[in-house]
């Protein structure tokens, strides 16, 4: 039997990869090593800022279905740690008649109403009644649901390493894992610095970097990389947008932008789904787009006027995304010791509980939770003539 020097490696310390590193020591594992090639809490990417959407509309079941459970799991961190990590704001999800956006907020109804959630239909008027802030004379379809809100998904990372820490897991900051190589009864993740580690397992938790060290184990996709920016906005009238005033919004049409009362900053924040700037790890920036900041601007001007006062800053940030856009929740084909999770950009709520199933397909193999869509050996991974397709 192969000597190792952890029970599992995980690769990657953001918000996914350290709920694994929670979940793993939770769960009795006592000797877990986390590498991360950048300072821990660092801005490259995904696992950023204050605040994420949850929510239970989803456009489709297979996310609809594990909703309950990661609001469940922030509760339970909360609870563990103290802190708070979710913050339930009520939100709105806003559709134009006659638009894409109607029928996209037909879609996230069916998944509500087949999972049993309750929601409230409402109309411009009721609209107005309860946010004013909106500008909305054209008719809309509007969703409102009391659960939905934020997760401040900054301190939820930190929050899962301060507990992984107290359990024993072992972190490496600056520590970048370059390869894996599978043994008989173990995996080696080698490191930058020369060195390795041996392990029973290994947990690619690595976001828009998985593709550096997946190759060699089995994967059959190649993820694409958008580079996504958010905005910060100081309004003319902050009580009027804190989170007690104000709810997490989402706008559903040609063009999706999603939004935040005031949290974490003196100001909102909104952004849009799937800017369209497709780049790589070398021509990825940290700079934000003029243009960029300018169309949510104006979005925010037309639509929530009283939210665009001036600009506090802008930020970039990655999608990391398998053709499908679907989440990969599964060991890699053929290396039953290699388990990855890539959240294809719009995991943040989940990753508590990304962590968790991750957790378990280490431990027992299996998880309860229903995963099966998020296989890694899917056709539109599998399929090489298979089209990418990057909207929700």
């Amino acid at each position: 039997m192969t000597t190792v020097d952890a029970q599992t490696v995980v690769v990657g310390a953001g918000a996914i990869g350290s709920a694994t590193a929670y979940w793993l020591a939770e769960r009795g594992q006592t000797d877990v090593v986390v590498l991360e090639q950048y300072d821990l809490g660092h801005g490259n990417g995904a696992s950023q800022d204050h605040s994420r959407a949850i929510r239970h509309s989803y456009h489709d079941n297979a996310y609809g279905r594990l909703t309950q459970a990661a609001f469940d799991n922030w509760d339970r961190l909360a609870k563990e740690s103290g802190q708070q990590v979710l913050l339930r704001t009520g939100g709105v999800e806003i559709g134009l008649k006659g638009t894409p956006g109607e029928e996209m907020i037909a879609r996230y109804r069916k998944v509500l109403d087949d999972q049993g959630h309750a929601y409230e239909r409402w109309d411009n008027a009721r609209l107005a009644e309860h946010y004013p802030q909106w500008r909305v004379e054209e008719p809309a379809e509007v969703t409102f649901t009391r659960d939905m809100g934020l997760v401040d998904i900054g301190k939820a990372g930190q929050t899962h390493r301060a507990l992984a820490a107290a359990l024993g897991v072992t972190f490496r900051p600056r520590t970048r894992a370059v390869r894996i190589e599978t043994l008989t009864d173990a995996v080696r993740v080698h490191t930058d610095d020369g060195g390795s580690v041996v392990a029973r397992d290994v947990v690619v938790a690595a976001g828009a970097w998985s593709d550096d060290i997946l190759a060699e184990v089995g994967q059959t996709w190649r993820t694409t990389i958008s580079q996504e920016q958010v905005a910060y906005f100081v309004p003319k009238v902050l009580r009027d947008f804190t989170p007690e005033a104000f709810p997490v919004w989402g706008w559903y049409g040609p063009t999706l932008f999603y939004g935040f009362p005031v949290y974490g900053e003196v100001a909102v924040k909104i952004a849009r789904d799937m800017s369209g700037r497709f780049v790589t790890h070398q021509t990825r920036s940290l700079e934000p787009v003029a243009e960029e900041t300018e169309l949510l601007e104006t979005f925010l001007r037309e639509r929530l006027p009283e939210a665009a006062g001036f600009e506090l800053y802008s930020k970039t940030c990655i999608y990391d995304m398998p053709p499908d856009r679907n989440f990969v929740i599964d060991a890699m084909p053929g290396n039953p010791r290699v388990v990855v999770g890539i959240g294809a950009g719009h995991a943040a709520k989940f990753a508590g509980l990304f962590g968790e199933i991750l957790s378990q397909l280490v431990v027992e193999g299996r998880s309860r939770y229903p995963i099966e869509p998020f296989r890694a050996d899917r056709p539109a991974l599998k399929d090489p003539s298979f089209r990418s397709v990057f909207g929700l």
